[in-house]
């Protein structure tokens, strides 16, 4: 298994209109192209008109395949470099880690 964790800090008041924005606009196109939800979180526990948010959103992809064909899906979709435009936007940054088990490290190399 490999997840993908996207950590997006909001621009000052923008926590809200972030989220939206991940939830409506990248969540659907994602599915598609064979990534699946963990789970979605915010910091503070409240969306912040004169401060921050952190929203973080935890991925998951089967293998190591279908990490590479989510890849080659995203690079070549427009849209998806539009999406990223919008998200530049309204965060402050943005980052996406990488991550598996150490466990499944030398199963994964193999894939």
């Amino acid at each position: 298994m490999i997840y993908l964790c996207d950590q997006l800090v909001s621009r000052i008041g923008e926590g809200a209109a972030l989220h939206r924005l991940y939830r409506e606009e990248y969540i659907p196109g994602a599915t598609l192209r064979g990534m699946a939800l963990v789970h979605s979180l915010a910091s503070p526990p409240l969306w912040l008109d004169d401060g921050a948010n952190l929203l973080m959103f935890l991925w998951r992809l089967p293998d190591v395949d279908a990490f590479w064909r989510k890849n080659n899906l995203g690079r070549r979709d427009p849209a998806v470099r539009d999406w990223w435009a919008k998200v530049d936007r309204l965060a402050a940054s943005r980052r996406r880690d990488t991550l598996a088990d150490p466990d499944d490290f030398a199963r994964l190399a193999d894939g």
